[in-house]
């Protein structure tokens, strides 16, 4: 879907690179406004000629607003459609130079001159030069033309009348959605909407393919007369880390479609969002990789020693590997030191394993409770297959007061929407262990939906420098 103007016009820049251009001239004001304040303040006689120190004092402060200011969503292309920046332009700068104040005024690393006057005057000067370039490119973006480059694959739910209406907005005005097909239970619908897109499958089809393609957005082009049909299909999607649009039914809504992405006068409702965005995905990806090779490394000796021990105690394989489920509900094999024998090992965990379990071998009783049978699972987080911290995840056939888990907690589900992990909110919180009984499955459970609702790099950060003492001083249900 690549409307022919894109290709009349090859030299227009995408508004990625717009936006990154506007946010690259707020910094520089930054760095312009301090040598204006110095270059004024020596004017007026206040201060000595520019000093050279001041340099990397300046450039640091113009590299933090930009950092601050893309951590709070201040530009566009960081915030999803209709969302508002975390901070407003004025208190990111604000902090920046508080920052700064205070680091350079401890560290005695202030320029010359009246420190406390130069940095007011700064302030004010770059807060009206980030004032100015942001108007500016208000007004550029309103009325240039951008070379379309598509940041979001999407699929369509529904063939009627608006999805093509749909269709048509994003190829007159380019917005930066490419729809890879559309899903439905008849094929053609006779809006001539299966010339314009291929046909992926109906409704039953629409959950496996997207979970197979990640950073996908879902646009329910349904009758809004059809609400149980949509309510049921979120019901089903609800584990998926996507965004749903709800696209407006031409027949009811007087909603304008006139900004498809969002912004200002936004119509399209959305139904779901994933807890974690893209660039927050990759960083807790990247993280999952550097930090699992280092604690691989630091915890070598641990998994020699306790690989010995086991095989020194009882007969039968050191690994023990039991079906999991993980992101998106996906099986994967997850591997734990061995802690029951060998003859009475149950890889389906039919029958949770009791404190007092004559199952478990004179080793396991002391790695299980400190838990150094689940280290082996750093290979699964180097393997992609889990997180360092995220929702422990479960043995499909795992059962509290003899009901599945899903049976006890409806909105179990919710917990395949991110990786699991080593670690977790509910375990540093008391809640490892056994989960037997519904009372017990239900506030891990609750703790894990917190997680998922409130995550950041600083809580993953909290609960990986907890976990230990949560290890050796266990609380609650251990």
């Amino acid at each position: 879907m690549r409307p022919a103007a894109d290709r009349k016009q090859p030299l227009a820049p995408s508004r990625a690179m717009f936006d990154m251009a506007a946010a690259l001239l707020e910094g520089a004001s930054v760095f312009a406004a301090g040598w204006l304040a110095v270059a004024a303040l020596h004017a007026v006689g206040a201060t000595e000629p520019i000093p050279a120190r001041a340099t990397p004092f300046i450039l640091a402060l113009a590299a933090a607003y930009l950092v601050l200011g893309w951590l709070a969503k201040l530009h566009p292309r960081r915030r999803a459609p209709g969302e508002a920046p975390g901070l407003s332009t004025p208190r990111v700068l604000g902090a920046s130079f508080a920052a700064f104040g205070l680091a350079a005024t401890a560290l005695d690393a202030a320029p010359a001159g009246p420190f406390a006057i130069w940095l007011a005057l700064w302030f004010v000067l770059a807060l009206i030069g980030i004032q100015i370039v942001q108007s500016g490119a208000a007004g550029v973006a309103r009325r240039a033309t951008f070379r379309r480059v598509p940041s979001r694959r999407a699929v369509l739910v529904g063939g009627g009348a608006s999805a093509l209406r749909l269709l048509d907005r994003v190829s007159r005005e380019g917005a930066d959605v490419e729809f890879v097909g559309f899903f439905d239970d008849r094929a053609t619908r006779g809006e001539g909407l299966d010339a314009r897109v291929p046909y992926l499958g109906d409704l039953s089809a629409l959950i496996e393919y997207v979970a197979d393609h990640e950073d996908l957005h879902v646009y329910m082009a349904l009758p809004w007369t059809a609400g149980p049909r949509i309510a049921s299909l979120l019901d089903r999607l609800r584990f998926l880390p996507i965004t749903v649009w709800l696209v407006p039914d031409p027949e009811l809504s007087a909603l304008s479609m006139s900004h498809v992405e969002g912004g200002d006068g936004v119509i399209m409702p959305t139904l779901m969002t994933p807890p974690l965005a893209q660039w927050d995905r990759l960083l807790k990806g990247s993280f999952d990789i550097l930090v699992g090779a280092l604690i691989l490394a630091l915890i070598s000796p641990i998994l020699i020693a306790t690989a010995i021990a086991i095989k020194l105690d009882t007969p039968g394989p050191i690994l023990f590997r039991q079906l999991r489920s993980g992101q998106f509900g996906r099986k994967f094999a997850i591997y734990k030191f061995r802690s029951l024998k060998a003859e009475k090992a149950d890889a389906d965990a039919d029958k949770l394993v009791s404190a007092q379990d004559d199952r478990v071998t004179r080793v396991g009783k002391f790695i299980r409770k400190y838990s150094i049978d689940e280290l082996p699972q750093i290979f699964n987080v180097l393997k992609g297959e889990m997180s360092l911290v995220g929702p422990r995840p479960h043995a499909p056939k795992a059962k509290a007061d003899g009901r599945l888990y899903a049976d006890v907690v409806p909105d179990y589900a919710i917990r395949y929407r991110v990786k699991p992990g080593m670690t977790g909110w509910a375990q540093i919180n008391g809640w490892r262990g056994e989960t037997d009984t519904e009372d017990k499955l239900r506030k891990r459970v609750e703790f894990d939906f917190q997680y998922i609702r409130e995550w950041s790099f600083w809580l993953d950060m909290l609960i990986l420098l907890r976990t230990p003492a949560a290890v050796v001083l266990p609380k609650n249900n251990v």
